[in-house]
Order: structure tokens, then sequence, then C-alpha cells
């Protein structure tokens, strides 16, 4: 059956290679297609063309136009797309030559030479090892990172993100990824370091960061009264209907008695869920409860 199997996985290799090789190994087709530089001359033109339109109708001044003009130009020039790119005949033909001999040389060496790569690095173990038993079971070893191997694999991400932005601190992705690391590890100080440096390189216009920031502030603080609110705030100003935002925010407002309030946030949170989902239940409950609050009130 072992050498059943390797016959099988030549027979396959052997096989792939034809579906690559006949395409390459085929005569081409001799098409004539227009070059590079008549397509880019003939865009040129149609930008050209909508330009004039453009001035015509009175939608650009002539400084306008003339500016545009000139950057089609520029564009045009610098690309290096008007250079000609028509190919020798003889280099097509030298092409061909060197298309046979590495398709020669493919089905030759490579079978064997995938077969051989298998044998040293991959399972060949298993493939000679006796056949178990009928009834005998392997005994698969575990591969589940244990809690401990997790944290210490993001101890060790936590300091590769600490050393780039030694290099980069203006890199405001890796400050959230970093902040993000440390909530796992329970460093809530630092963690809202990063986060708020995050801030400061430009991440102020990102509601999540902002929620983020504010949730790691309300958890360190015990509330979200202050500047956690602040940051809920202004990131439902930039995204209304963040869910996060809309989420801390109804809790806030439940818990300091205003049910109209968290009943608007959450009604709004509501309608961006799936129906069916998980965090849909648990919203139509946040929901009962406002109500019977305010029928009790």
């Amino acid at each position: 059956m072992n050498g059943l199997f390797l016959l099988f996985a030549l027979l396959l290799c052997v096989l792939a290679l034809a579906f690559v090789l006949y395409p390459l190994l085929r005569e081409p087709r001799r098409e004539t297609l227009p070059s590079r530089r008549a397509i880019n001359a003939s865009v040129h033109r149609d930008r050209v063309r909508e330009l004039d339109q453009d001035l015509a109708a009175g939608t650009l001044t002539q400084a306008q136009y003339a500016t545009a003009v000139a950057d089609l130009e520029r564009e045009l020039l610098d690309s290096g797309a008007i250079e000609p790119d028509e190919t020798p005949a003889d280099a097509g033909r030298g092409g061909a030559r060197v298309v046979g001999a590495a398709a020669i040389v493919s089905i030759a060496v490579l079978p064997f030479m995938a077969i051989g790569i298998y044998l040293a690095v991959g399972h060949a173990e298993e493939v000679f090892a006796t056949q178990r038993p009928a009834g005998e079971m392997a005994v698969a070893e575990p591969t589940a990172a244990t809690e401990a191997e997790l944290r210490r694999q993001f101890q060790l991400m936590a300091q590769q993100l600490q050393g780039r932005l030694a290099q980069a601190p203006e890199d405001v992705e890796s400050w959230v990824l970093l902040g993000r690391t440390l909530v796992f590890l329970d460093d809530l100080d630092a963690a809202e370091r990063a986060f708020r440096e995050a801030m400061a390189h430009g991440g102020d216009r990102d509601p999540d960061l902002l929620t983020r920031y504010a949730d790691v502030m309300a958890e360190r603080q015990g509330s979200l009264a202050g500047e956690p609110l602040q940051l809920i705030e202004q990131a439902l100003e930039i995204d209304p209907h963040h869910a996060q935002g809309l989420w801390l925010a109804g809790s806030w407002a439940y818990l300091e008695g205003e049910m109209a309030s968290a009943r608007g946030y959450w009604e709004r949170l509501l309608g961006l869920l799936p129906p069916d989902s998980p965090e849909a239940e648990v919203i139509r409950g946040n929901l009962a409860q406002v109500a019977q609050a305010t029928t009790e009130g």
C-alpha cells in the first residue's frame, strides 16, 4: 500500500504538470493586439476630450483647463507608459526555446524532487508505518495551547510591538494593537497609556479606538463618568451607529436612571444586530428591564 501511495503521488504530480505545461508548449496564436502605447494614447485623448467638453460647458475656466491638461500630460510622461512595448520576433523565439527547456526539466525532475522533499520533511513515517490492528485507535497528542503558553505569546507580542514603536512612534495601528495586547495581559495602566499614545498620533477620529479607550478607563476607575463618557459621546458624534458606543452609552444612561436615553441607545443598537443573534437577545432583555423600571417608576 505504501508503494501504491508513492506511485499515486507521482502520477498526480505528472498530471498537474501536464495542466501547467501544455499552455506553455503550445504554439501561441499570432494575434494582432493594440500596443500599450496605442491604448494609453486613446485613454489620454478621451480624458482630454472630456476636459474640452467641460470647458465648452463652462464648468471649467481656461486656467483650470490648462492646469488639468498639464497634469494629464505629466501623468502620462511620469508613468513611462508611452514607451514602446513591442518585442522583436527573435526575442519571442528565444523565449519559446527557454520555455521548452524549462518544461522538459520540470517533467524530468519536479515529481521526484517533490517526493524527495516529502520524505525529508513531511510525515513519511506515517506513510511507511505498519498499519495498526483493527480496533486500535491512535492517541492524538494535545495541541491546544495552554493559558500560560498563550500569555507568553502575548507577552512576546507586546515586547515586539514596543520595540517597533521605539523606532516608529507615529504608528497608530501598532499602538492600538499594543493596547489590546496589554488588556489581554490585564495590564490596564499600560494599556491606557498605549491607547493615549494612539490618540495623540492621530487616532482621535477613530470611534473604535475612542470606545476601547473609554472602556479601559472605565474599568480602571470603576465608572464611565468623566472622560470615558466624553470619549463615548465623541465616538457617537463621528459614527452615530457605532455598536460599542451605543452599548456603553445605554449602559451609562441605565445606571444613571435615565431610562428614556437608555431605551433610545439600545433600540438603535438592536436595529444594527442580526435579530437571531445572542447579542440581540441580550439587548431585548435590557429593554425589557428598562420597560419594567419605567412602569415601576
